[in-house]
């Protein structure tokens, strides 16, 4: 049985909830949860509007190495107007 990536729409609402439950995401954990592309998903969450802070940090990888600049991700609530907050709400299944 082959097993094949979500589609790009479900990637942004995995990386949603994942952030949502998790408080930030890097690419190791997104790796984790099937997500490809991270930087891409998140660029495109970006441009639906929600604010998204990020950081660039050390950070190890599943085989115990460590890499500089990985980046890691989280949702501004306080940037975020009501509306952004309603239309993450929506996609995180929350309403």
């Amino acid at each position: 049985m082959s097993k094949y990536a979500p589609s790009t729409t479900n990637q942004k609402i995995l990386i949603a909830k994942f952030m949502n439950k998790h408080g930030s995401i890097n690419r190791y954990h997104a790796d984790a949860i099937g997500v490809c592309h991270l930087a891409a998903r998140i660029y495109e969450l970006r441009n639906k509007g929600f604010k998204i802070s990020s950081i660039s940090q050390l950070a190890t990888d599943p085989h115990g190495i460590e890499h500089k600049g990985i980046s890691r991700y989280w949702f501004d609530y306080k940037a975020m107007t009501k509306e952004q907050i309603e239309t993450l709400n929506k996609l995180l299944g929350k309403s």
